[in-house]
Formats: structure tokens, sequence, C-alpha cells
């Protein structure tokens, strides 16, 4: 399982300057845990974290590796000025 996060960076005439897209890779759990988070955390185990569901983990980790900080990421080492 995966979460994808698409982002485009336009200029202000609508030309597509850059896009990206981020990834929080990981698999479904058969049970909910932790109680940290909403919606699919409890039952969301992102790889390379030992089991632990987005719930389970604390604000801090979760930000920095979500599909959406990758994206983020990803633009802001790739932007053209």
């Amino acid at each position: 399982a995966h979460f994808t996060c698409a982002l485009t960076l336009c200029d202000d005439k609508g030309k597509i300057i850059y896009q990206t897209e981020g990834y929080c890779k990981g698999k479904i759990a058969k049970k909910q845990s932790g109680s940290n988070g909403f919606g699919y955390d409890p039952v969301f185990l992102p790889e390379g974290y030992g089991g632990k569901t987005l719930a389970d983990l604390d604000e801090e980790i979760k930000n920095q590796m979500s599909h959406r900080a990758n994206a983020l990421k990803d633009l802001a080492q790739n932007l053209p000025f």
C-alpha cells in the first residue's frame, strides 16, 4: 500500500514549471493500533518503522516521512529559482 501526493508548480500564466510526486509506502495492518492520528493512521504500517502504525508515531516523525513532506522536499530541491 502507499499514499501519494502530487504537486505542480505553475507560473502566473499557468505554465507548468515543475511537477513531482511524494510517496509513503507501507502495508495495511490487520488490526488498529495507536492513538496519535485519525482516518487511516491506526491501520497504516509505514516501511522502516518496525511494525508501528502511523498512529503509533509522534507528529514530528509523521511529518518528516509523509507523502506530502516527500513531495515538498523534492519540489524545494528542484526549484528553478
